[in-house]
C-alpha cells in the first residue's frame, strides 16, 4: 500500500459517521434498562478528512453520584459493505475519567484522549463533572485507519452499566458513506505572462499577456486548480481549447507544441504558443464532463509598422523621465511588446536627444520617452526603430513617428510669480472649491514639472494660502509654502473633475456650510526665490468668491413671480368687471329705447286705427247715395 493510499484511508475513515447522535446512559446504580438513549443518522463522503468528523455520544453521570458512578459504552457493526468496525474516540478532555481496559480507578487521569477503540469505560470524579462526550465513526479499532468502502453501514450503541453488562435497550444507527467527490465542478485559474510557472489560488489577478506571431518561447501560461462542488480540491484531468490566434502545449509536454485542443493532466500547466497567427486567442478550460470553468484571453502581434507620439507634460531643462509617451503598433493595430524606440530631436541645441533609445514598449505597447533639455524652447521629435542616421539593417528601421513639438519651459531659476484660480466664482455653501496654483515665468507661462519627484517651487510666504471663512483641505496642504507640480497632466474622475495639468498643483477644499464671501489670501516668498522678477517677492494676493444657497434664491425668484401672478390675475379680474357693468349698462340703454320705441309704435297703430275708421264710415256714406 503506497503512503498516499494510507493518508487517504485515514483521511476517510474519520467521517464516515457525521451524524451520530446523542446518547445518554443513566447511572450504574439505576435500573440499567431505563437508561435512555437518542441517536441520529450520519453521512460522509469518501475521502472526507479526519477532522471534519462530529458525530459524538454523550454519558450523563447520576447526579446524585457523579464521584462513584461508572458505566461503559459500546459500539458494534451491525452491517456494512467493509470489514472496519465503528470507532470511539474522547471528544473532551475535562468531564470524566476514560478507561480502555477496566473499570476507571479513582487513580485514573481525567480525560485521557485514546486513540480509538470499541468499548469505553467512563467515571465520574466530582460533582462539576457530569457528562463525557465521544466521537463515533468507521474504522480501524486499533490504529483508526483503514478505506472505508461507499456504501450504508449500521452502527449499534449499547450503554451498559459496570460491572456487568445491562440490558439497556440498544440503538442503531445508520451511516452512509457516498462516493468520493470527484467530480470538477469550478476552478481557479491564473495567467501569467511569459514563461512563468503558476499557481492558481483564489483572488490571483491576471497578466496582461501578449506575445510575438514569431516567437519561439511561449508567451504564457494558465495555472488550474480544480474544485469539486463542496469548494474541495480534486484531481482530474481536464481539457483547454484555443479559438483565434495561437496554439497549446502543458507542463507534462515540456517545450513541445500539443495542439488547439488539448487534455491536461491535473496540476499541469496550460502553456500558450504563437502559430504565426497575428490577433487574439481565447482559451477555454473546460472539465473532464465539459464543465466551463474558465476563460483567459491572449493577444500576438507582428512587426512594428506605426508609432504614435503624445504629449504628458513640458519638457524641462534637464531630464524628464516622461513628457512624451510613444505607443507601437502592428498592422493589424495590435499593440507591440518589447519594442526599443530611439528618439531624435530637430533642434540639438534646445533638445539634445539623438537616436536616444528608450525602454522597451511594455505589455500595453507604450514606452516613456525621456528627453533632456538644454533651454528654454520648441523642438520636434520624433521617434522610429532606427538605431541611427545610417541604420539601414534594422528589421523596420524605416517605421518612425510623426514629428511631435515639445517645448522645454523655465524651472526655478525663470521662477517671476505665482498665479492661484478657483473652479468658479459662486459656490454652493457646503460643497467642494479646486484650488489650483501654478508657478510662472514672466511672460506668464507656466513653469515645466521638475526633474524630480520631489523638487518644490517656493511661491508663498509662511501660512500659505488662508482664508476668510472656516475651510476644510482634503487633499494638498493648502497652507503649505511650497508645491510640488505634477509631471504630466492629473485623471479626472466623477468624484473629482477638477485635475492639475502638468506644471500645476490642485488643492481640494471643503467650504462651510452658509453664504457669504470667501477671500482666499497670501503673500508671496521672498524675492530670492522669483529670480525671473525680483519685484514678485513679498506681494499680497488674494481672490474672492461667493458662496450663495441656490435653493434659497430660487425660492425668492418663485414667490416673486407668484406675487407677479397674482397681481396679473387680479387686474384681469377688475378688468372683467369693468366690461360687465358696461354691458349691463348698454343693455339697460337697449331695453330703455325700445320701450320707447314700442310706445312710439303703439300710438301710431292707434291713429291708423282712428284713421281707418274715419274713412270706412265716409264711404259708407258715398255708398248709399
Amino acid at each position: 500500500m503506497s503512503t498516499k493510499t494510507t493518508f487517504k484511508r485515514v483521511a476517510l475513515v474519520a467521517v464516515a459517521a457525521l451524524g451520530l447522535g446523542l446518547l445518554s446512559v443513566a447511572p450504574s446504580n439505576a435500573s440499567v434498562a431505563s437508561d435512555t438513549l437518542t441517536v441520529t443518522n450520519g453521512t460522509a463522503v469518501v475521502g472526507d478528512s479526519v477532522t471534519a468528523t462530529s458525530a459524538t455520544a454523550t454519558i450523563s453521570f447520576n447526579p446524585s453520584d457523579f464521584a462513584n458512578d461508572t458505566m461503559s459504552v459500546t459500539a458494534s457493526l451491525v452491517s456494512g459493505p467493509g470489514t472496519l468496525f465503528p470507532v470511539l474516540t474522547l471528544a473532551e478532555t475535562t468531564s470524566a475519567m476514560v478507561s480502555t481496559t477496566a473499570p476507571v480507578a479513582a487513580a485514573d487521569a481525567i480525560g485521557t484522549k485514546y486513540a480509538s477503540y470499541t468499548k469505553v469505560y467512563v467515571k465520574g470524579r466530582a460533582a462539576a463533572i457530569t457528562t463525557a462526550k465521544f466521537n463515533v465513526y468507521i474504522g480501524d479499532s486499533t490504529a483508526n485507519t483503514g478505506v472505508v468502502t461507499a456504501g450504508t453501514y449500521v452502527v449499534r450503541i449499547t450503554p451498559a452499566a459496570l460491572p456487568t453488562a445491562g440490558n439497556a435497550t440498544f440503538k442503531d444507527i445508520t451511516i452512509t458513506v457516498a462516493a468520493a467527490n470527484t467530480a470538477a465542478t469550478s476552478a481557479y485559474t491564473h495567467l501569467v505572462s511569459g514563461a512563468l510557472a503558476t499557481n492558481a489560488v483564489l483572488g490571483q489577478t491576471d497578466s496582461t499577456t501578449s506575445g510575438s506571431i514569431a516567437a519561439t518561447t511561449r508567451i504564457g501560461s494558465i495555472g488550474v486548480a480544480l474544485l469539486n462542488s463542496a469548494n474541495a480540491s480534486v484531481a482530474e484531468s481536464f481539457t483547454a481549447t484555443i479559438t483565434g490566434a495561437g496554439t497549446l502545449g502543458s507542463t507534462s509536454a515540456g517545450t513541445a507544441i500539443v495542439g488547439r485542443s488539448i487534455t491536461v493532466k491535473s496540476g499541469d500547466d496550460v502553456r500558450i504558443y504563437a502559430d504565426g497567427t497575428g490577433g487574439v486567442g481565447t482559451i477555454t478550460i473546460n472539465s473532464a464532463a465539459g464543465v466551463v470553468l474558465g476563460t483567459k484571453s491572449v493577444q500576438f502581434y507582428g512587426d512594428p509598422t506605426v508609432i504614435t507620439l503624445s504629449s504628458r507634460s513640458n519638457a524641462v531643462v534637464g531630464t524628464l523621465a516622461e513628457p512624451v509617451r510613444a505607443t507601437v503598433y502592428d498592422k493589424n493595430g495590435y499593440v507591440v511588446t518589447g519594442a526599443v524606440l530611439y528618439a531624435t530631436s530637430d533642434d540639438k541645441t534646445v533638445i539634445s536627444n539623438s537616436y536616444t533609445a528608450s525602454s522597451a514598449t511594455k505589455a500595453d505597447g507604450t514606452a516613456a520617452i525621456s528627453l533632456t533639455g538644454l533651454k528654454t524652447g520648441t523642438a520636434k521629435i520624433t521617434v522610429g526603430l532606427a538605431t541611427s542616421a545610417t541604420d539601414v539593417t534594422t528589421t523596420g528601421y524605416a517605421v518612425k513617428s510623426d514629428a511631435l513639438t515639445v517645448t522645454v519651459g523655465g524651472s526655478t531659476t525663470e521662477q517671476a510669480g505665482v498665479v492661484v484660480t478657483t473652479d468658479k466664482q459662486v459656490y454652493t455653501p457646503g460643497s467642494y472649491a479646486y484650488i489650483t496654483v501654478k508657478a510662472v515665468d514672466k511672460n506668464g507661462k507656466t513653469l515645466s514639472p521638475l526633474p524630480s519627484t520631489t523638487a518644490t517651487y517656493t511661491v508663498f510666504a509662511s501660512g500659505g494660502i488662508s482664508a476668510s471663512l472656516p475651510i476644510e483641505t482634503v487633499t494638498g496642504v493648502i497652507s503649505s509654502t511650497s508645491f510640488v507640480p505634477l509631471a504630466s497632466a492629473g485623471t479626472a474622475t466623477t468624484a473629482d473633475p477638477i485635475v492639475g495639468q502638468a506644471g500645476e498643483r490642485v488643492y481640494k477644499i471643503k467650504l462651510p456650510t452658509y453664504s457669504g464671501d470667501l477671500t482666499l489670501s497670501w503673500t508671496t516668498a521672498a524675492a530670492s526665490f522669483f529670480p525671473g522678477n525680483v519685484a514678485a517677492g513679498g506681494v499680497a494676493g488674494s481672490v474672492t468668491v461667493s458662496l450663495s444657497d441656490p435653493g434659497s434664491q430660487a425660492a425668492v425668484d418663485a414667490a416673486t413671480e407668484a406675487t407677479d401672478a397674482a397681481n396679473a390675475a387680479t387686474d384681469a379680474a377688475l378688468a372683467a368687471a369693468d366690461a360687465a357693468d358696461a354691458a349691463t349698462a348698454a343693455a339697460e340703454d337697449a331695453s330703455a329705447a325700445v320701450a320707447t320705441l314700442a310706445k312710439s309704435v303703439n300710438t301710431a297703430l292707434d291713429n291708423l286705427k282712428k284713421q281707418i275708421t274715419a274713412l270706412t264710415k265716409l264711404v259708407n256714406k258715398l255708398l248709399k247715395k
